[in-house]
């Protein structure tokens, strides 16, 4: 009889161990999981302000007398350097792109 208490409790010692292992994993796993989608969270209001930078730089209009086409040709390079970090999508980037073009 004392074997099989010794033996009971053995297996109940182990999986509590097992239980307590499977309980900080997942705690590990939910810190990580949180953790990114905080820095998803930071990038996209990044993205956000860029975009919004954007959208106030096309509103203003240009007081200055300076050469329209390369004027111009800056914001087409800024728009597509966006596009390639992809802060804007293919279908902004081609909007913007047309709105600077038919100013020329």
């Amino acid at each position: 009889m004392k074997t099989m208490r010794g033996r009971w409790a053995s297996a109940a010692l182990g999986a509590g161990i097992a239980r307590s292992r499977a309980g900080r994993e997942m705690n590990q796993q939910a810190q990580a999981n949180q953790a990114q989608q905080q820095a998803a969270q930071q990038q996209i209001e990044a993205q956000q302000r860029q975009i919004e930078a954007l959208q106030q730089q096309h509103q203003q209009p240009q007081s200055q007398s300076q050469p329209q086409q390369e004027d111009i040709t800056q914001k087409l390079q800024k728009y597509a350097d966006l596009h390639q970090k992809g802060v804007l999508s293919d279908e902004e980037f081609q909007k913007l792109k047309v709105v600077l073009l038919s100013k020329m």
